[in-house]
């Protein structure tokens, strides 16, 4: 995909990752999440976050792309693994946002805050570590 995000997909560990850059457009995380996972079933995602502004993102945003995650969640394992790989802790108190709002929903794959996108990968393989 071309345009503010870019997709990568590592079938052996059923993993995308999406790399955003730019202010962070609501309808574009939308599409490529109603897009991206009926055609490749990813069980796990890495958000890379780290090239993004998250000064745009609202609460209604917020729950639309855990909207979108709940419309899709069909094609992914519960036990999948979703990493949100973001630098600073300003952006990670935002994004617990998303996850408190994932969870209402009855969401049940793990979650976690990562610093930089290689621990994050070692967490998809099977780590510990991130911040919940």
């Amino acid at each position: 995909m071309n345009g503010p995000i870019t997709v990568e997909v590592v079938e052996d560990l059923s993993l995308s990752i999406f790399a955003v850059t730019g202010d962070v457009l609501v309808d574009e995380i939308v599409r490529v999440i109603l897009e991206h996972f009926p055609e490749h079933r990813s069980d796990n995602s890495i958000w890379d976050l780290t090239e993004a502004n998250l000064s745009v993102l609202t609460k209604d945003g917020i729950v639309r792309i855990a909207e979108a995650g709940q419309a899709v969640a069909r094609y992914r394992r519960a036990d999948g693994r979703t990493a949100i790989v973001v630098r600073r802790h300003v952006e990670r108190v935002l994004l617990k946002l998303y996850k408190a709002v994932d969870d209402s929903y009855g969401a049940t794959r793990g979650f976690r805050f990562f610093d930089n996108r290689a621990d994050a990968v070692a967490w998809i393989r099977g780590g510990t570590g991130g911040i919940r």
